[in-house]
């Protein structure tokens, strides 16, 4: 059986600007039990998600320059 996990968050800032990150698994899941697959593959791309967010906010210091 496989599935599926995605997981997408959109964070906004105090300028009125918007970041959106997504992450989506799929893993084939054989012996093993649905729920910790499941808990193992939300933890992964909720961790990816935050990691794309933290990098983008490190960059966005020299993106929102007015010029």
């Amino acid at each position: 059986m496989k599935i599926r996990v995605s997981y997408g968050e959109t964070r906004s800032d105090g300028n009125y600007n918007n970041r959106r990150a997504e992450a989506e698994i799929e893993l084939s899941v054989e012996g093993q039990s649905l729920d910790n697959a499941f808990d193992r593959a939300f933890r992964r791309v909720k961790q990816e998600v935050k990691k794309q967010l933290d990098q983008s906010q490190e960059t966005s210091i020299v993106d929102d320059l007015p010029f």
